[in-house]
């Protein structure tokens, strides 16, 4: 009995989430050899992507040039219990954060020369000196300086006191496609650093590169990656399989709570949705919408029992979800997958994603904190 199985059964979880840190640290080093960059900025919001914070920073502590996060709350997590590797809070720091992300000494991202001198007026009331990453707007439209200003705005922002100018990025909207709107993005970012270059202003971070142009882009002017969807194995774009070989982290299980025989023409769950039409084994398993399980996936999903799918009997609900095993002898505490590889078949949260009509963002992110993750 492997060591992990061993973990399961001592803890007796209902349902639970594993974690292999093994090839978490092989995409790493694929997306490093793939993109011949070095310095990786690891995005580890929305709690490492559903993964869990805690357990993703410890595995890859040290590892990283920073840690990416979107909220104080997690910034500050991270910080207190991994202060080797620091940490970045992307976004526009409200005014009320910015004195306790100085003092956590986060790497804070600008938007605008308005925020940027509130950050340095803060900074000097503290007496530090804050680091910051601009952002420039090349065409998402959301934050960020517009690139036609940015020169202008940065220039400025050098005379700020209390700030260190020590990196620059932006984000491509459509990563994936390798279209003249990313290749112009590019350039009015690249003319936008040879402009500052000229003017005595270097930064020692620039970035672009989200998951999907890690794998799909290179260019000089860029000099460290910003992986998140990736890292974790998962492809944000069908197309960028065949690009590198990434493997999934995560796996998604839990036990049968019951077994039930359903005779033909009787039903199961809200709205009589399944009719038995012959007579089957229903397993139920403690997993419902409430633990992030796609509730739109019902009339497509299968799960894995010993590596052969099954598929969902009827509406998930809050708390359960019912599949219907046919004329197999199943177990109450036997394992059924429901994200993952067992016996050599496979379910991905992309699969998952296309049952729910979602993207597997969403099905990730969207895994609740209180499933207890295990790392081996």
């Amino acid at each position: 009995m492997s060591q992990l199985v061993k973990n399961i059964v001592k803890h007796h979880h209902a349902s639970w989430i594993e974690l292999r840190g093994d090839r978490l640290l092989a995409n790493l080093e694929t997306l490093r050899r793939h993109s011949g960059t070095s310095d990786i900025l690891a995005v580890t919001k929305a709690n490492a992507y559903g993964h869990g914070l805690g357990e993703i920073a410890r595995i890859m502590d040290g590892k990283v040039s920073f840690f990416g996060v979107a909220t104080l709350r997690e910034a500050l997590e991270l910080k207190e219990r991994h202060p080797r590797t620091p940490v970045f809070l992307f976004g526009n720091p409200f005014p009320h954060e910015i004195p306790a992300a100085i003092g956590a000494n986060l790497v804070l991202s600008v938007s605008s020369y308005e925020k940027a001198r509130e950050i340095s007026d803060h900074s000097g009331q503290l007496g530090r000196t804050t680091s910051v990453h601009v952002k420039v707007d090349t065409g998402m439209g959301r934050l960020g300086i517009r690139v036609k200003d940015a020169a202008h705005e940065i220039m400025k922002m050098r005379t700020l006191k209390g700030l260190r100018l020590d990196g620059i990025y932006t984000h491509l909207p459509a990563a994936e496609l390798e279209d003249d709107y990313r290749e112009n993005q590019v350039r009015e970012f690249t003319g936008l650093l040879e402009n500052l270059d000229r003017n005595g202003i270097a930064f020692r971070f620039r970035h672009a590169q989200n998951s999907a142009a890690s794998l799909s882009l290179r260019t000089p002017s860029l000099n460290m990656l910003r992986p998140g969807l990736a890292l974790y194995g998962i492809y944000p774009d069908t197309a960028l399989r065949k690009t590198v070989n990434l493997e999934p982290v995560l796996a998604f299980r839990a036990r049968i709570a019951m077994v039930k025989k359903l005779k033909r023409g009787e039903s199961s769950g809200y709205g009589r949705a399944f009719m038995a039409d012959r007579d089957t084994t229903l397993a139920i398993l403690p997993v419902g919408y409430s633990h992030g399980y796609p509730w739109t996936a019902w009339k497509h999903a299968n799960v894995l029992y010993k590596g052969k799918r099954c598929p969902l009997a009827g509406k998930i609900s809050m708390d359960y979800l019912t599949v219907d095993m046919g004329d197999q002898t199943v177990v109450e505490g036997e394992t059924v997958t429901l994200i993952g590889e067992d016996h050599g078949s496979a379910i991905t949260a992309e699969e998952l994603a296309g049952w729910a009509g979602t993207i597997p963002y969403e099905i990730v992110t969207r895994l609740n904190t209180h499933i207890p993750r295990i790392v081996f």
